[in-house]
């Protein structure tokens, strides 16, 4: 990938994840898409969920479940039956496979994009 596409992915996904604490359903939702942008723009055919999840485990087998866990979610927010907490599960589980297919792990560490959410502290949430 170009480093300007890589440059303009970190980009968007650092506004979307800045949003998170006003906006948490809109930010999966913001996640999903920019996945889903990313996915096309590697090539990946976009069509249905479980066609893109079999075309990722094959390149991406330790974030596939990412993925699913992150749509499963996203599914559960479509009907108004998740809390903040898991909202933000989902962005990290599109995090996870973000930056496998962003593939920051070959970037000097100076320029990977710095997540600023993180599995293992609990998110502000404003009343």
């Amino acid at each position: 990938m170009a480093a300007a596409d890589a440059a303009r992915f970190s980009a968007a996904w650092t506004s979307l994840q800045a949003d998170f604490v006003d906006n948490p359903r809109g930010v999966v939702d913001q996640a999903d898409a920019l996945v889903r942008e990313l996915l096309a723009k590697r090539g990946y055919p976009v069509t249905d969920f479980e066609h893109r999840a079999a075309d990722i485990s094959v390149d991406h087998p330790t974030v596939v479940s990412n993925y699913r866990a992150a749509q499963e979610i996203r599914g559960r927010t479509l009907r108004g039956e998740v809390e903040t907490e898991e909202l933000r599960k989902a962005v990290v589980h599109y995090r996870a496979l973000f930056d496998e297919l962003l593939e920051v792990r070959g970037l000097r560490p100076e320029a990977r994009p710095q997540p600023s959410i993180r599995p293992t502290r609990p998110m502000e949430v404003r009343s």
